[in-house]
């Protein structure tokens, strides 16, 4: 027996316990901060496990995996909007989640295109709600963005 046989099934272990307490942690967590910090922990290692499913072509188990981070990510977002706080005053905790998904888009769209052209467009369409979430971050990190109409300017303001 290699020792890639037996390391191989030892790593997948360690990293179901330890995504599975993390995960314990973050369904108990009342303070969304903490939450949302605890999913880009977490969601570093569904990633990491998300790539080693793809390329083991466990595409099922893979999109699986895709679908709690998603689920996560939506969770932790969700929560720090219902929390009231004000993201441009208070960052934290908003500004870890953006940063985790900025990060992780393109690597996830770099992942996706690893993928057979049929298995792609449920991977795509989660890419493209962490997307949405994303962009629904920035809006609330920095609310006083220049309009996105053309030829629109606020006052005190001049748009080139």
């Amino acid at each position: 027996m290699g020792i890639n046989q037996i390391a191989r099934p030892l790593a997948t272990l360690a990293l179901l316990f330890c995504a599975g307490s993390a995960a314990d942690g973050v369904a108990q967590s009342d303070d969304p901060v903490k939450k949302a910090k605890d999913v880009v922990r977490q969601g570093e290692l569904q990633l990491a496990q998300l790539r080693r499913e793809i390329r083991d072509e466990n595409f099922d188990a893979a999109l699986r995996v895709l679908q709690e981070y998603r689920d996560a990510v939506k969770s932790a977002h969700v929560r720090l909007k219902a929390s009231g706080k004000d993201a441009e005053r208070k960052p934290n905790g908003f500004k870890n989640l953006q940063i985790h998904i900025r990060q992780n888009i393109p690597r996830l769209g770099q992942t996706i295109l690893t993928l057979p052209v049929e298995q792609r467009e449920p991977f795509e369409a989660i890419r493209k709600e962490l997307d949405a979430i994303d962009r629904e971050l920035i809006d609330a990190l920095f609310p006083r963005q220049p309009s996105k109409k053309a030829g629109v300017t606020k006052p005190g303001r001049f748009n080139p």
